[in-house]
């Protein structure tokens, strides 16, 4: 039989061992960019941040990156947190609900502002751009010549660049190392 605690970050005694263990993991939000296994710490905000001695690991299942703002499970190291039940408490860090509002990037934030749309709408409109190779339907309240008008006005490199550094997406490079060329969808939305 397997010990239970403290097996993972370990080299397993025999191979073909298998069994199921307890693994203490809490909800935390992400003060930026997080890859899903980056090590983990809190700020005084209680937020989650890379950090080399951080308190775990991020949910090393996720399939993409966690942008900042957005919520992960942080799968806390074992041989910390003493008592591993469904219900359990860790001795140095107490884990409440992070103290002030997500913070956001502020480029991102405007022009959100000006399609009327929020932060997580814009964010996830770009994905679905990407994800499909496509401009998606606009979800908010512009009208038609409002929207063109506002994405005639939209700086395509700020958006994407932006865009790319919040969601840990990388774009094809057609240029240079000192002089990129990104190959950039052409707007999110269609019109």
């Amino acid at each position: 039989m397997i010990n239970k605690k403290n097996v993972l970050g370990k080299e397993p005694h025999e191979l073909g061992d298998k069994d199921a263990i307890h693994v203490a993991i809490v909800a935390v939000r992400a003060s930026h960019l997080i890859k899903p296994g980056d090590r983990c710490g809190l700020n005084e905000f209680g937020e989650a941040l890379r950090q080399a001695a951080g308190v775990g690991v991020a949910d090393p299942f996720r399939r993409e990156p966690i942008a900042r703002g957005q919520s992960f499970w942080l799968l806390l190291d074992q041989d910390a947190v003493p008592n591993v039940r469904h219900v359990w408490d860790h001795p140095s860090v107490s884990f409440t609900p992070p103290t002030r509002e997500p913070v956001f990037n502020r480029s991102l934030v405007q022009i959100a502002g000006e399609l009327k749309l929020t932060y997580q709408q814009l964010m996830d409109a770009c994905a679905e751009c990407v994800r499909a190779g496509n401009p998606v339907a606009y979800v908010g309240p512009l009208s038609e010549a409002e929207l063109t008008s506002a994405l005639d006005r939209l700086d395509k490199y700020e958006l994407w660049s932006e865009w790319s550094e919040e969601s840990g997406h990388k774009f094809e490079n057609s240029g240079t190392v000192c002089c990129p060329e990104y190959d950039y969808p052409a707007i999110p939305f269609a019109t």
